[in-house]
């Protein structure tokens, strides 16, 4: 139970940090304003707060390195999307 809360606490740190680094480079680059991307930004926004309890849940044994994985690439699609998304808008 507590690998549980330490993976629970580790990635929900991780995607924490970069939700708030994306949602800050998604309003600097203007991005708020385009209605087009809402509806991607809403659902990556609620997959990073969704992800920590699945990573944790599944981190044990021999699918630690897999869950630690998909949590730096979840990371780093987070940080890569708002710069992205302003590039394929013109902004």
């Amino acid at each position: 139970m507590i690998g549980f809360v330490i993976r629970l606490a580790g990635f929900g740190i991780l995607l924490g940090a970069v939700t708030r680094v994306a949602l800050s480079w998604w309003s600097q680059f203007g991005l708020d304003d385009l209605a087009a991307l809402q509806r991607f930004h809403d659902t990556s926004i609620g997959v990073l707060l969704v992800a920590p309890v699945v990573l944790a849940l599944i981190g044990f044994g021999r699918l630690s390195s897999v869950a630690v994985f998909a949590g730096c690439f979840l990371a780093g699609a987070a940080l890569t999307a708002p710069l992205v998304c302003a590039r394929v808008a013109g902004l």
